[in-house]
């Protein structure tokens, strides 16, 4: 007679489910648990249903444009003469099925990336300070004050910051002792942010103060020779800014707008502040165009910050071994040094087009604060241990705005979303494909209580370009809002585009001519929210009056009926 193995195999399970279950306990008991889920609630929760908003669509254009033009041209400048590598994540994620679902697990990565790289400094600058360090990334995940939070627009902006706080942290790990490799690495992060665009350069100036914080005078020849390698970096691009600051034909002549020194002074310290104020990132939004009904409910915003904050508040409070002393003059000076750089970072964007609304006014500025109350509040709970309740209120109250701030951004970018996709479907619903050499006209009256996905030319035109895969596509957004519109002549329609139409009333610029037997049309619906083609031009306001648009108007010979594309259908999310 033999045993029975069954107990056996029992009990080994056991054991096994055992393990497992501690391994996951564990693993959820973790800082990094915590990260991840902070991330996710402001950031990932809705990104397979968040499509492209606004310049976003500018960029991913950009990108089909360059396509097969060689390595060269994907350093093509953007709008600016720094923006080389702008367009480069919109480049990488073209090449994949799913574009527009990879351009948002780059910019999770690099959120991610840069509280971890926040985190990173404060441990160089304060080693031994855990809270602090712990602190720094989660106010960093969480810091959602600028208006383009959750928004591919950002894309760049946040590359570049990311990379400026990787440069400050390999230049902290050489000063300390490092390598020459660290050195290298310094300089390559730095000129991927500023070739990326120039949000770096109000940063750079505190950069040795930070490295003589950390180092003191003895350790002045590291520094000379750190500051000197990223000097020589930076040269060729300090001399491209400059003279694009400087030239009255620029987009810097445009964007800067003309403002007295008490408004751009008034106005930093108001951006300043919000920094440190987080329930303005949920309840003071700025609005820029009427709000879509809502997408994620109120309460469940208000749940999930709740949530979020008592778990950071757990592990915030956990038992921990103490942070290493360190003096109070000088760790009052590293937070201000931080605030200071906020400070600066906001008075640079002060004076630009749409600050006023914090259109990526605080995209550097967040992080800068976040140390900076990272430092203030690990310095106080050192300082009166008593009080460590107290203190560890003001992250908590952080924690929680933020990912509500996180959340109600999500909420505006699907809502708006879903309005776009709408819109977006009804263009290749009414004209799936295009015969070569098709014209499309965009029409529709004056729109002051829509933000259309078509809303700009540019944007009508970028959207063409991706959905019908044509960088050539001829194209007008025709609307009173815009300035734009069109005459009837035998030959075609005459039309002028934005900032034309005074220039072609006078003869100094030529029109833009669009053939009627290669012309599409469609209106749109303001009360359905779509677009719809215009098959006849019988009684067309526009072309109606014209024997040569009624002889030769026929938009279905330019229209080939076929299933979306799979490339139609990841840009629409469908």
């Amino acid at each position: 007679m033999t045993d029975d193995p069954r107990p056996i195999r029992r009990t080994t399970s056991l054991e096994a489910r055992g393990r497992w279950l501690r391994r996951l306990g564990a693993v959820l008991n973790s800082d990094g648990a915590l990260y991840v889920v902070l991330l996710l609630l402001v950031w990932g929760l809705t990104v397979p249903i968040r499509g492209l908003w606004q310049d976003d669509t500018l960029l991913l254009r950009l990108a089909r444009v360059f396509q097969g033009h060689g390595f060269v041209a994907a350093f093509t400048p953007v709008v600016t003469p720094l923006r080389r590598l702008y367009s480069l994540p919109c480049r990488l994620a073209l090449a994949t099925p799913q574009p527009v679902l990879t351009m948002h697990l780059i910019f999770g990565a690099v959120w991610l990336g840069q509280a971890l790289a926040a985190g990173w400094i404060s441990r160089l600058l304060m080693p031994g300070r855990r809270l602090t360090r712990f602190l720094a990334i989660c106010l960093t995940l969480t810091a959602t004050s600028d208006y383009l939070t959750n928004n591919l627009t950002a894309i760049g902006y946040n590359i570049s910051a990311f990379m400026l706080l990787l440069t400050i942290g390999c230049s902290l790990r050489y000063m300390l002792g490092g390598s020459v490799g660290w050195i290298a690495l310094a300089c390559a992060a730095i000129s991927v942010s500023i070739w990326t665009i120039d949000v770096a350069i109000p940063a750079l100036p505190f950069v040795p103060l930070i490295l003589f914080w950390r180092g003191g005078t003895e350790a002045w020849r590291r520094i000379l020779l750190l500051l000197s390698a990223l000097g020589l970096t930076l040269a060729h691009a300090a001399q491209v800014e400059w003279r694009f600051l400087h030239d009255p034909a620029s987009y810097a002549a445009v964007a800067l707008l003309p403002m007295r020194l008490a408004d751009r002074l008034h106005r930093t310290i108001v951006f300043w502040a919000e920094n440190f104020i987080p329930w303005r990132w949920v309840f003071a939004r700025k609005v820029w165009y009427p709000r879509p009904p809502a997408a994620i409910p109120w309460w469940g915003m208000a749940l999930a910050a709740g949530a979020a904050a008592a778990w950071f508040a757990f592990r915030v409070r956990r038992p921990q071994n103490p942070d290493l002393p360190e003096r109070t003059a000088r760790t009052l000076v590293l937070a201000g040094i931080f605030a200071a750089m906020a400070l600066v970072a906001n008075a640079a964007y002060a004076g630009l087009q749409m600050a006023e609304i914090r259109y990526r006014t605080h995209i550097l500025s967040r992080t800068w604060a976040s140390l900076a109350v990272a430092i203030s509040v690990g310095w106080a709970v050192q300082q009166w241990p008593r009080f460590r309740n107290v203190f560890l209120l003001v992250p908590v109250l952080f924690v929680g705005f933020g990912v509500w701030g996180g959340l109600e951004r999500q909420d505006l970018w699907v809502s708006t979303w879903r309005l776009h996709k709408k819109e977006l479907l009804s263009i290749v619903t009414s004209a799936p494909a295009l015969n070569p050499a098709t014209a499309v006209i965009l029409r529709s009256p004056p729109t002051p209580n829509l933000y259309l996905a078509t809303e700009a030319e540019y944007l009508a035109q970028s959207w063409l370009i991706l959905l019908y895969d044509d960088p050539a596509i001829h194209s007008l957004r025709m609307t009173p809002d815009r300035g734009t519109g069109c005459r009837a002549t035998p030959e075609g329609l005459a039309c002028w585009h934005e900032q034309q139409a005074e220039c072609v009333a006078a003869g100094t610029c030529a029109a833009d001519r669009f053939p009627y037997e290669t012309l599409v049309i469609m209106d749109f619906d303001i009360q359905r929210g779509t677009w719809g083609l215009v098959s006849s031009p019988q009684g067309d306001p526009l072309l109606g009056g014209s024997a040569a648009a009624l002889a030769d108007y026929r938009p279905a010979r330019r229209i080939v009926e076929r299933p979306l594309t799979p490339r139609q259908r990841a840009l629409l999310l469908e």
